[in-house]
């Protein structure tokens, strides 16, 4: 027996056949597989990083009996499908799916519509920026490899998502349009070349040995032009056409076709005319304007994709052994019940309990409260929030992924399946295009070939061509491209291509307070003194008092800090002030409570609404401190408001600061102490009345990520969350608030340049097809018109990107 026939199938675990050979390198080691069936199944569950399959399988595989189509039914097994699905209840799951061929809002529309249809699918929504699909369905009712294989037979190969998977991705989608655009690019200017000496030489009765020449070298530079660089345009028309559709890109693809097939048979038979040119010029101009809008979609995930908790990989865990002894240990190791310690300035991984301890927690991310929260025995503690001054011990009630910020996300994602869908008009325009063309095309080719059979074939490609819809095409992703540059001059990054369109129709703005109108940071706001003293020794002794605190509240004293006037004898109270010896006498500084159990101060001197300093006789000094307003916010509430904007504030701080802040700025609207839900129901009935408003949400927290999936447009603020960055449809990279004015007139300029270059577009195609159908205008005119048509259109775009 040899070597051969003793090795067993990794996969199925049945014998290997003698003289088969496949096999590939898994964990450092060869293995081996008994068809290609299995391997094509044991790659792809490898490449996707479902490895975990063959660790904790408890029984063999099946075998496999073909290739990869039915490898998917690898994703049928629950062992593999417990690493990537989420049960939405008792029979029903949802995935997460990347889709690389998912390019365009015409892509969307289908995968949408005919998953829709599929038997047992519950719901299914499509991101394109992003490239994902989100599919829930019945798995009694179908499973997910017919799912999978029905996106497959659509042409949209998907897998379950995982973020290093989208990171190449997208880089290999950069480095190939890349090279797409710089064939297309050197392509047309060799082929411009030749056709300025043809275009010469048929004036100048060129000799034909020489035109046969510049005919051929033109046909051999357009031809890579057309196959690779042209690619996307003939894969896109041919799903449509598959599907049964008519999109954008089937005229396009027709018109390369034709006018790169005619000119082959002109360069063959020495007849006619030859439109290389065109060809070229043609996919140059719409690939530049497809990437253009690629990179502006990509933008803000290229800046902010990062691994946020994923970083902490690793917590330190009391023993359940011997629970005075610690270990550093894996996340992926802790379970519900652990103890964990954590130290201070540690962000916290998982929800839990404080059983050990007290501190003061920072949740602005979280709830949108500026100040720290102090924590007590038994009080919850949510991840993602900052441990403060001292080390606490918690138990964990909620693993990585189930807690606070996951509801939060699950929120968020609700309600984006609740967002309106937007019309594709361009593409329905489109398709009735394409067929009044190509009927118009037909109809003129029967009239010439009875009248006249010599010019029937040429007068058809003239239509085709003069009539090709390259200007309309670019119409709006070039005016919108040049919207975005415009926007990215002014630290706008956008994510939602839409965001242009939408943003001119704002009724209503909706503001957060704390990072948003406010910069999150407290200062002393006023200073009443009982004393001989001066407001600013006052504040200098309170400086002092504070230096050894890293709290907020003593950061707002730091920069009244004198160097003649020091402190000693300094002790820290957490959640209430702080005491110390200043020339001779014993001061305290701290909230009502802290200073009538410490001194003999009166109660009725004291209110709740600010902090005191004071000696053991009497009240010192009366202190106010308020959350820094961004100065830029008065000036841009006041232009919000001359444009006719209602102006909203919804925030998660519980202080009257918010209606302070309200009335400071004129904001019509405000409610204060809002968790995540609560702003949710505001804005859907805020949109859900008489006036149908369009909201603008503008904010930086976590809390604020659903309240922006909802609102038909969002700008995430300097400094937000990268939850509430990666899900906003803008990320203003500045602080300034006056930006937001010139981003909606921006949008409004936009819609009107898209509305122009539509005219100009539509008006061209219906002025210049009669005389093209008259056989007035000859091929080469007909391809130079096109292509000027085309340069109006970009031309008029860049009027919405000055350089100055």
């Amino acid at each position: 027996m040899t070597a051969q026939e003793t090795l067993s199938c990794f996969h199925c675990h049945l014998a290997v056949p003698r003289g088969f050979v496949q096999s590939l390198h898994y964990q450092g080691k060869k293995r081996h597989f008994c068809c290609m069936g299995c391997y094509s199944i044991a790659e792809t569950i490898i490449a996707n990083g479902l490895d975990d399959y063959y660790k904790f399988r408890t029984t063999t595989a099946p075998k496999a009996e073909s290739l990869v189509p039915e490898s998917l039914q690898i994703f049928d097994q629950a062992e593999v499908q417990a690493s990537f699905t989420k049960d939405a209840s008792a029979k029903q799951k949802r995935i997460e799916l990347l889709c690389s061929n998912l390019q365009c809002s015409a892509c969307s529309w289908l995968i949408e519509k005919r998953l829709q249809d599929a038997k047992g699918v519950i719901k299914v929504t499509s991101n394109i920026t992003e490239q994902t699909i989100m599919l829930e369905w019945d798995n009694q009712q179908c499973q997910l490899s017919e799912l999978l294989t029905l996106l497959h037979e659509l042409g949209y190969p998907a897998k379950p998502y995982r973020a290093d998977d989208a990171q190449a991705l997208q880089q290999q989608q950069n480095k190939l349009w890349l090279k797409r655009l710089g064939l297309a690019g050197l392509g047309m200017m060799q082929v411009m070349m030749y056709a300025v000496a043809l275009y010469i030489g048929a004036f100048d009765n060129i000799d034909i040995g020489h035109r046969n020449f510049l005919r051929w070298v033109s046909f051999l530079v357009a031809t890579p032009v057309l196959l690779y660089s042209g690619f996307p345009f003939f894969q896109s028309a041919y799903r449509a056409l598959k599907n049964r559709r008519l999109n954008m890109d089937v005229p396009i693809a027709i018109a390369l076709v034709l006018a790169y097939v005619t000119s082959i048979f002109a360069t063959l038979t020495n007849s006619g005319e030859v439109y290389f040119d065109s060809v070229t010029m043609f996919v140059f101009f719409l690939l530049i304007g497809r990437f253009l809008e690629y990179r502006a979609r990509q933008k803000v995930r290229q800046q902010f994709w990062q691994k946020t908790t994923d970083e902490q990989l690793l917590v330190t865990k009391f023993r359940a052994d011997d629970p005075t002894q610690l270990e550093t240990v894996p996340l992926q190791t802790v379970t519900v019940g652990d103890r964990l310690l954590v130290k201070p300035g540690a962000t916290l991984v998982f929800d839990g309990l404080l059983v050990k301890g007290q501190t003061s927690v920072n949740e602005a991310m979280l709830s949108g409260e500026f100040l720290p929260v102090n924590k007590q025995l038994n009080d919850t503690l949510l991840a993602g929030s900052v441990n403060g001054d001292n080390a606490i011990e918690m138990e964990v009630t909620h693993l990585k992924g189930e807690g606070f910020i996951q509801r939060l996300k699950q929120l968020q994602k609700a309600a984006l399946l609740d967002k309106p869908k937007i019309t594709l008009v361009a593409d329905k325009v489109a398709r009735y295009f394409v067929a009044v063309i190509l009927l118009i095309a037909s109809i003129s080719f029967a009239y010439w070939w009875l009248k006249a059979p010599e010019h029937a074939l040429w007068i058809t490609i003239s239509v085709l061509v003069v009539s090709c819809p390259c200007a309309l095409s670019l119409a709006t992703p070039v005016a919108l491209t040049c919207g975005v540059l415009s926007l990215n001059r002014r630290n706008f990054l956008i994510q939602d291509q839409d965001f242009l369109q939408k943003l001119e129709h704002t009724t209503d703005i909706v503001f957060d307070k704390t990072g948003t109108l406010t910069q999150g940071e407290l200062e002393v706001q006023s200073v009443s003194v009982f004393t001989e003293h001066k407001p600013s020794e006052v504040l200098a002794i309170i400086a002092a008092m504070e230096s050894q605190s890293e709290h907020p509240i003593a950061q707002a004293f730091t920069s009244y800090a004198k160097q003649d006037i020091v402190a000693s004898d300094i002790q820290l109270r957490p959640y209430a002030g702080v005491s110390a010896r200043y020339q001779q006498e014993t001061l305290w500084f701290g909230n009502q409570q802290f200073i009538s159990e410490n001194t003999q101060v009166l109660n009725d001197g004291l209110d709740a609404n600010g902090l005191f300093l004071a000696n053991n006789q009497q009240l010192l000094a009366k202190i106010i401190l308020g959350d820094r307003l961004r100065d830029s916010a008065k000036r841009a509430c006041a232009e919000l408001h001359r444009m006719g904007k209602k102006l909203h504030l919804l925030s998660g701080d519980p202080s009257d600061q918010v209606e302070k802040l309200a009335q400071q700025l004129a904001i019509d609207h405000w409610q204060h102490q809002l968790t995540p839900q609560a702003k949710l129901d505001y804005l859907k009935k805020l949109q859900a009345g008489s006036d149908k408003c369009k909201i603008l949400t503008v904010g930086d927290g976590i809390n604020d990520a659903p309240a922006m999936a909802v609102s038909d447009t969002s700008i995430a603020m300097a400094g937000a969350s990268d939850l509430t960055k990666s899900h906003a449809d803008s990320y203003l990279l500045s602080a300034d608030l006056n930006q937001l004015q010139f981003a909606i007139d921006k949008s409004a300029q936009t819609n009107s340049i898209i509305k122009q270059n539509l005219t100009w577009a539509l008006c061209y195609n219906l002025i210049m097809i009669p005389f093209a159908v008259a056989g007035l205008i000859p091929p080469y005119l007909a391809a130079i018109g096109m292509s000027l048509s085309s340069v109006v259109v970009v031309i008029n775009s860049l009027r919405l990107n000055p350089k100055k």
